[in-house]
């Protein structure tokens, strides 16, 4: 479906609610396809149209009175669309989340009705279906139902192109992400599509054993190499012999050993501990880690020579608070682990909105914690925000906008050239140039959507 005219929403005068009102039903009419609705002053639902039960699952007779919010779920809603502030909306892209927990693309216009006094009385809504299908349409499904990757973000469907990608190959792969992200299940999905399925997928923690430890259980050792070894032990490399290796935390690899196992990258041989001669390695390596290995590298603790042989192919994955649209379809698949049909418990406004307002450091594994603790405390039915850890129950709105946008608030205004600088030197990542520049990812994107469009205007 095409966008709406640029002037639409132009008016010669602010339209009352009355106007309003009758506007929406004739505009339903006319846009069948499309989900239009109005608010009252108090942003309730008063008018719900066949085409928006249609787009977002939601009865009418369910929404009647009831917050916006209650059919509009995401992240910009969640925080206010702005129409209050600045009486129409033009052309947004989001994503909403549909009454059966599946993510709807939409452009949404929004007008606002003005009472005698010119006080906000209300609004009208539009949203207009994304009906395209893209190509990553069935990737995004395989990543859900395979691996356990539940992302709508375009920053993810990035990552999953990658090991797309990436699984048809061979190379070395380094996954870079904060704890929590998922950095294991990426590296069994590119295990997964890649043609070394049928072999082991062999896991391991670098930081959980120290050097004399984790040299044998990487190599293996021969009976007799040091006292205790009584018989012969079969390293993580015979394991996963035609498989896949995950080395987790590589950052944490005793340095000694680094230049073992960049032998291994490069002659495709490993020595087990005590042997005389050297043993062939059919293993794919992927390697994690949260930390900048060109940092290590600087400070002597990580060989450069190695960060180039495991870096051959790097995946960034972004934290859950640079994507938490995802955090109701995260929950939802959560919840369908444990639940069937009727029995599926459901969050309140308020539980939601304080979920979508906590910053998460902890990301995907902290939200997993928190349902299993809510679930605990809830009745099972409906989760409130009685039934969150005291740490989200004291989660206001405003805290998490002051922490997602210090630069609009704490430091002078960004100049083009620092964010196009940014933009450059993070190859058009909006999350990563954010985190650079030390704003919040929708700050960034506001900076550069008012460039663009002074300089279409210029």
């Amino acid at each position: 479906m095409k966008q709406l005219p640029a002037d639409f929403f132009a008016q010669p005068h602010p339209l009352s609610r009355e106007q309003g009102e009758s506007l929406a039903r004739m505009i339903s009419l006319i846009m069948p396809d499309a989900a239009v609705f109005t608010v009252d002053q108090h942003k309730k639902i008063s008018y719900w149209s066949t085409g928006a039960e249609k787009l977002l699952g939601y009865q009418p007779s369910a929404l009647q009175g009831e917050s916006c919010l209650t059919a509009n779920r995401c992240v910009q809603c969640m925080r206010g669309c702005g129409l209050t502030e600045s009486g129409k909306v033009e052309a947004f892209p989001m994503q909403l989340q549909r009454s059966d927990g599946q993510l709807q693309a939409v452009i949404k216009y929004a007008l606002a009705f003005e009472a005698a006094d010119g006080s906000f009385d209300g609004g009208l809504e539009i949203l207009l279906p994304q009906r395209h299908v893209t190509e990553s349409s069935s990737l995004v499904t395989d990543m859900a139902e395979k691996y356990g990757l539940i992302s709508h973000a375009p920053e993810m469907h990035k990552v999953f192109e990658m090991i797309r990608r990436v699984a048809a190959t061979d190379m070395p792969v380094l996954i870079r992400g904060d704890s929590g992200t998922g950095k294991e299940l990426v590296a069994r999905a590119i295990h997964g599509e890649s043609a070394r399925h049928l072999g082991p997928f062999v896991a391991i923690n670098c930081a959980t054993l120290n050097a004399g430890l984790l040299e044998s259980e990487l190599f293996g050792h021969m009976k007799g190499a040091f006292t205790g070894a009584v018989r012969d032990h079969q390293g993580l490399f015979a394991r996963a012999e035609g498989g896949t290796l995950f080395l987790d935390e590589i950052a944490e690899l005793p340095y000694e050993l680094q230049a073992k196992l960049l032998r291994v990258l490069e002659t495709g041989e490993y020595l087990p501990v005590g042997a005389g001669k050297p043993a062939q390695a059919n293993v794919r390596i992927v390697a994690a880690t949260h930390q900048a290995l060109r940092e290590e590298v600087k400070a002597g603790r990580f060989r450069q020579d190695l960060l180039y042989r495991l870096r051959v192919i790097p995946i960034f994955l972004p934290n859950l608070q640079a994507r938490k649209s995802d955090i109701p379809l995260i929950l939802r698949h959560l919840l369908k682990q444990q639940f069937t049909g009727s029995q599926l418990p459901d969050f309140s406004e308020a539980a939601m909105a304080r979920l979508m307002a906590y910053d998460w450091p902890g990301n995907v594994r902290e939200l997993r914690n928190v349902l299993n603790y809510a679930l605990v405390m809830s009745d099972g039915k409906q989760i409130e925000v009685a039934d969150l850890p005291p740490e989200l129950q004291t989660v206001t709105e405003h805290t998490h906008q002051t922490a997602a946008m210090p630069a609009a608030r704490l430091r002078q205004p960004l100049s083009e050239e620092d964010v196009m600088q940014a933009l450059t030197d993070c190859h058009g990542n909006l999350t990563l140039a954010a985190k650079a520049l030390s704003v919040g990812r929708t700050t960034l994107w506001r900076y550069r959507k008012l460039w663009q469009e002074k300089n279409k205007a210029g």
